[in-house]
């Protein structure tokens, strides 16, 4: 399906639909190692979503998993087999053959009622390991998508710290040092511009209002009932360690190695991170420096733009 014919699709498709928020794209940034799992099985349980999981086409034939085809076959059923038939023959690593698939499968949720929702995967785009050695160090999504439909996003973080701790649990990742992890994570947020950031730490806190902002943030419908129901949601990838839990939480804290502490400590972008999230080196992090549209703030105002 080319791009010129999803234009009259999405006429017949979207009558008194526009208003409410079909016509977008939402997009939720993460960085790895950040709970974005979690959180992507708390929006998947939402009413009337169709949630693709850490998508991105230089990631995307790392794994089959990675494959938006995949998940669309196996998990959300968007796509129509000729379509799926046709689509698998594209190489979508190629920004105009992922562009086409995208387009596809926002009519097709746009046809049925649904919320198209991306879970990017910016670890190929900043840290690069395993799966290049030079990132581009800037959110490429963007160039991958249909140009004339809208985007709405947000992006979650972490301590830095416990993002590096949980990112290195992954053997292919377990050279990453802390300082080449900052000078990521660093440039992940001065990237995300004026796109609203929320914290893991206090998504696990208080998760209904988190999810609730998150929501809002993404014009997106919201229930209080995920909370019951998140761990019926499996069509996700990523982390799977604390998968058959219950309830939502903080996961045990580990300890850093004494010289990655250092390395830590002795990182300029550390610091920089730290001030522009509000994070403390260690403990309890303080609140973000401003609070901007339904509970998350921005980079434009963390001194990283």
């Amino acid at each position: 399906m080319r791009q010129s014919a999803i234009w009259p699709l999405l006429a017949k498709a979207t009558h008194m639909r526009y208003v409410q928020g079909y016509l977008m794209i939402r997009i939720i940034h993460t960085l790895g190692g950040c709970g974005g799992t979690i959180l992507s099985r708390c929006i998947g349980v939402l009413p009337g979503i169709a949630l693709f999981s850490e998508i991105n086409p230089a990631s995307i034939r790392r794994f089959s998993y990675l494959d938006p085809l995949y998940q669309d076959r196996n998990w959300i059923h968007l796509l129509e087999a000729a379509e799926l038939e046709r689509f698998s023959e594209l190489d979508l690593e190629k920004a105009e053959a992922f562009r086409e698939v995208i387009a596809a499968l926002h009519v097709r949720a746009v046809e049925t009622g649904r919320h198209l929702v991306l879970r990017d995967f910016n670890l190929v785009d900043f840290v690069g390991i395993p799966f290049c050695a030079s990132p581009p160090q800037k959110l490429t999504l963007y160039a991958a998508l249909p140009a004339a439909i809208p985007t709405r996003s947000v992006a979650f973080i972490r301590h830095p710290m416990d993002q590096w701790s949980s990112i290195c649990k992954h053997e292919e990742v377990r050279d990453l040092t802390p300082s080449t992890f900052c000078n990521a994570y660093a440039a992940f947020l001065h990237e995300l511009g004026d796109i609203p950031i929320h914290r893991y730490e206090d998504f696990v806190e208080r998760p209904k209002s988190c999810l609730q902002a998150i929501c809002e943030d993404l014009l997106l419908p919201f229930d209080p009932v995920f909370i019951d129901r998140f761990q019926s949601f499996d069509y996700v990838t990523g982390d799977f360690s604390r998968h058959q839990e219950k309830s939502i939480s903080a996961p045990a804290k580990r300890s850093l190695p004494p010289q990655a502490l250092e390395e830590f400590r002795a990182c300029g972008t550390f610091k920089l991170i730290l001030s522009a999230t509000g994070y403390e080196e260690l403990g309890t992090p303080g609140p973000l420096q401003k609070r901007a549209n339904a509970g998350g703030t921005d980079s434009s105002s963390l001194g990283l733009a």
